[in-house]
């Protein structure tokens, strides 16, 4: 009598064992085609999954600062595939980090405004943007400053990029003969010149050796003195009519596992062939 009553429980327990297997089962290919359904609505630009690829969906780009004419003329130039917005770095809270997920690039140039400092909130949230898989474009001295506390206070003691943006940037900025560091607000340096391809390979260069060519006449850069930081890639550099010296013009750093951040140290509105190489090459 006892056996049967545990031959039943047992019985009874195989049961159910296998209803569960049956219905996990059963969940998997409804589970993968959700998935499928997902990614191809993301693709076709239907909603908007960030970091997943997009077929023919529109570039979505935040520009974080204040664009300059070229700039602007660029990314008008092609409003056929991209979609860009303009903040100000101030304007960002806590949220930051949903808030650029929402993009597929960010272009962080405050070279032209007055205020080149991040919150640690949004020096955070772009770190972390990187680190997922963004797609980065850092322009001058821009972010290296930070704000704290309350009607944008900025702390005297913050005037680099790694204790806002910690490794993510190509550039590191160090202290000059004067102790003051080279990519502080006022250590520019104009120089008569042209960017010259030390990449020839890549695609931000695809198509252009010099810029301006050879017979054109040379434009006025306003760069800085910096140097690339450890794992970066020199992709061309500037250098002034009759001078020796050079200067790093764009330097290219990669994120693992996906993200990439190009700097500039100089307005790319200047030279729109490779600004518009970058684009194509980052989204």
């Amino acid at each position: 009598m006892y056996d049967e009553g545990a031959g039943g429980a047992g019985a009874g327990s195989g049961i159910g064992g296998a209803a569960k297997r049956f219905n996990l089962e059963g969940l998997i290919p409804l589970i993968l085609l959700v998935i499928i359904g997902v990614a191809s609505l993301n693709y076709f630009g239907i909603i908007d999954v960030p970091y997943l690829p997009k077929g023919t969906a529109r570039v979505q780009v935040l520009f974080i600062g204040e664009p300059s004419l070229g700039e602007k003329v660029v990314l008008d130039n092609l409003s056929y595939f991209v979609t860009y917005r303009t903040r100000d770095a101030s304007t960002f809270g806590n949220a930051s980090s949903e808030e650029l997920s929402q993009f597929d690039m960010v272009m962080l140039d405050q070279s032209n405004s007055a205020n080149k400092s991040l919150t640690v909130a949004l020096g955070d949230a772009i770190q972390k943007y990187v680190q997922k898989g963004g797609k980065l474009i850092i322009v001058l001295n821009s972010g290296i400053y930070q704000s704290v506390g309350f009607g944008g206070y900025t702390a005297s003691d913050v005037v680099n990029w790694k204790a806002n943006l910690g490794n993510i940037v190509p550039a590191q900025c160090l202290a000059g003969f004067d102790g003051v560091p080279t990519c502080a607000e006022g250590k520019e340096v104009n120089v008569v010149g042209r960017i010259w391809s030390l990449d020839y390979d890549h695609p931000i260069m695809r198509g252009i050796e010099i810029a301006p060519p050879m017979g054109d006449a040379p434009k006025a850069f306003r760069t800085l003195d910096v140097t690339p930081d450890e794992g970066a890639r020199t992709i061309a550099y500037l250098q002034g009519e009759g001078i020796p010296k050079t200067y790093s013009a764009i330097l290219e750093k990669k994120a693992f596992p996906g993200g990439t951040v190009v700097y500039f140290n100089y307005d790319p509105g200047m030279t729109p062939g490779i600004m518009t190489n970058t684009i194509n090459y980052l989204k």
